[in-house]
């Protein structure tokens, strides 16, 4: 992850990159393509927020990394709800394309298992200027806290399950991927507007 995004999460959530932690982050920094960086984001907001508000200990990152084309969110002392989180964002990496955060699957690009989109199926994560623009694309998108928070109440705080719900398509959404809907506001308020009507045992 470039260092701007990375310097970024660090400044944001610093309940989870501490001072003390960010000395062994910075050892390694995000170990993972820039198009994971709207998921990753997302998370540490929710886990931060839940730290905040129920004065847990804070979370401690070991190591944020790509393993076998996903996410793999290593920390310590993590709350259930942390490891619920986590579990979500470690699920849906598999379904987020490392270069640019659009919907994708896993294949094989230069003899290792990677996560990408369509488009950039045959993308490395250090090609440039590519990156640049992506990157500057990241950073307007909205941030994707609510809706994963959202999802993961709704499945009583299983990651799996609404990471499932949040990579199938719906039929109440035009057939459409919800996770595919995270890249703009007012497809976010379309999948949570839907969560809500179905918390109150509403049928689309």
């Amino acid at each position: 992850m470039h260092e701007q995004l990375d310097a970024l999460l660090c400044t944001r959530y610093p309940a989870i990159f501490s001072a003390e932690g960010s000395v062994d982050q910075r050892l390694f920094g995000f170990e993972c393509g820039d198009g994971w960086f709207p998921l990753i984001d997302g998370a540490c907001e929710l886990i931060q927020r839940h730290i905040e508000s129920d004065g847990t200990q804070p979370l401690r990152a070991l190591q944020v990394k790509q393993k076998f084309g996903g996410l793999r969110f290593y920390y310590q002392h993590g709350s259930d709800h942390a490891a619920a989180v986590v579990d979500l964002a470690e699920s849906l990496s598999l379904h987020v394309c490392e270069i640019c955060g659009a919907v994708g699957k896993s294949v094989q690009l230069f003899g290792w298992v990677q996560t990408r989109c369509p488009t950039h199926e045959r993308t490395s994560v250090y090609e440039e200027p590519l990156l640049t623009k992506v990157r500057d694309e990241l950073l307007l998108a909205p941030k994707m806290g609510e809706l994963l928070g959202a999802a993961l109440e709704f499945f009583a705080f299983d990651g799996q399950a609404a990471a499932r719900w949040l990579t199938q398509r719906v039929a109440a959404l035009g057939n459409v991927i919800p996770l595919a809907l995270a890249g703009s506001e007012e497809g976010q308020r379309q999948v949570l507007t839907l969560i809500r009507r179905l918390e109150h045992g509403i049928t689309p």
